[in-house]
């Protein structure tokens, strides 16, 4: 059983959930609460763990992980510490999947204790996954919604990459760390909750256009979640001990979500797609990229206006679907060196719309009905994009370093990122994808106006 620190049920492996699948999560335990520590060691007594290891960066074993060893250590535990001396710029990559592998090679371990926020916990989730081992997550900031994900977002080459990874096997989360992590790993947090807004209309679209599979239930729980962190974003920036809990929580339940669909389906759509085309340009450039939150909650201001103009009238009729590609020079210039993933994603795209092409509204009241139940689903807007400002993530160039031709570049061109489909390829498929952006996004300058 997968329980809050309270008890309350959360899912129970084997039983259907009401879109008629089991949703399967290997997670015995989530607490979030005072005693977490207490809660920790009496897990691995139960399981019965002698040899973990506790894997952490600089900053990490300042706030938690050195109490996580002391602990296990006095539990009478032969604990293994690995701390990347890192403070910043950590990433997901090879390199350090390398490092946390050899380490491990050369450990004898019967438990895996991640102490982190999303590189510890991606690098700790992909190794996991390779090798065939369980491990418990120790969160220590409220800055993404990966935690209790079954998927690793990983960078290797430059390009982000979501890989099927392991799901933690228990989740224990101080609420004081969480509420003491630096103010922008927190506002990343709200931003990365905030973009399931966009995210879920994706889904919905793809649901009602294609017939791609839904869960209610899943789609629900993400949704309580980011409305909460929409409503309290005020207090949760402040660490107000009543709201911190539940914020943590409501990111958790966004990764069960992943866990439960198999993919990270239910929490990234275009506005992740279009952060991971940001990624990439920093990679490329040999910058380091900004917080993955911030860059999703930026996206997610511009994408529930691209869906806005896509399903609240920019296209008063449906035509029938062009398929992508194929790609002209500044593609092959905004992609050099990921050509064969980009026309893979290509191709993925082109056989998802034809194996799905006889479900494809055919008529107007069928157009009609998308439009009123994706329209649904954007009623959660207006105080999600208040909320994202309200955090300082605004609805203007200029963010994150990215103006305007920037931002309609990347609009234009992320599609290409990931096989999933949303919005953009909607309006890509209709024909009109430059024009809604040509609408709704931030003007160029005009060459020479000086701006």
């Amino acid at each position: 059983m997968v329980a809050r620190a309270t008890g309350d049920a959360v899912t129970r492996a084997g039983d259907p959930c009401v879109c008629g699948v089991v949703h399967d999560v290997p997670i015995d335990l989530i607490v979030v609460g005072d005693d977490w520590l207490e809660q920790l060691v009496a897990y691995a007594r139960e399981r019965r763990w002698s040899r973990p290891f506790v894997f952490m960066d600089a900053n990490t074993e300042a706030v938690a992980g050195s109490r996580v060893v002391r602990e296990l250590s006095k539990a009478g535990m032969k604990v293994t510490e690995l701390c990347f001396p890192e403070r910043s710029g950590l990433l997901a990559d090879e390199t350090n999947v390398s490092r946390l592998e050899v380490a491990l090679a050369g450990a004898e371990t019967d438990s895996i204790f991640s102490v982190g926020s999303g590189v510890i916990t991606d690098l700790t989730r992909y190794v996991a996954g390779r090798t065939g081992r369980q491990f418990v997550c120790v969160p220590t900031a409220a800055s993404m919604d990966g935690y209790a994900s079954g998927v690793s977002v990983m960078e290797f080459g430059g390009m982000k990459t979501s890989f099927p990874a392991r799901p933690p096997i228990a989740v224990f989360a101080e609420p004081r760390t969480i509420a003491g992590a630096p103010l922008d790993m927190t506002r990343a947090g709200v931003g990365d909750l905030l973009g399931k807004a966009s995210a879920r209309v994706d889904w919905q679209a793809s649901h009602c256009l294609y017939g791609e599979y839904l869960c209610p239930e899943v789609e629900r729980r993400v949704t309580v979640s980011l409305v909460y962190a929409a409503t309290h974003a005020a207090e949760i920036l402040e660490g107000q001990a009543e709201v911190v809990p539940s914020f943590l929580w409501g990111l958790i339940e966004s990764g069960l979500a992943i866990a439960m669909v198999g993919s990270s389906r239910p929490a990234s759509g275009s506005e992740h797609q279009v952060s991971h085309m940001w990624d990439l340009q920093a990679a490329n450039r040999g910058r380091p990229h900004e917080p993955h939150g911030l860059q999703v909650g930026y996206a997610t201001q511009f994408a529930m206006r691209l869906q806005r103009h896509a399903f609240g009238g920019g296209v008063p009729e449906l035509a029938s679907p062009r398929p992508p590609g194929p790609d002209g020079e500044e593609v092959r210039r905004l992609f050099a060196g990921h050509d064969s993933q980009v026309e893979t994603v290509l191709e993925q795209k082109r056989r998802f719309l034809s194996d799905n092409e006889s479900k494809f509204p055919t008529t107007t009241a069928d157009w009609k009905a998308v439009q009123e139940r994706v329209g649904e689903a954007m009623g959660v807007f207006p105080v999600v994009a208040k909320a994202l400002t309200a955090v300082g993530i605004p609805a203007e160039a200029g963010f994150l370093g990215l103006d305007a031709s920037a931002l309609q570049t990347s609009f234009r061109w992320a599609n290409r990122i990931r096989p999933r489909y949303t919005v953009l390829d909607f309006l890509e498929g209709q024909g009109r994808l430059e024009a809604a952006i040509e609408a709704v996004m931030p003007a160029v300058p005009p060459v020479g106006s000086g701006s």
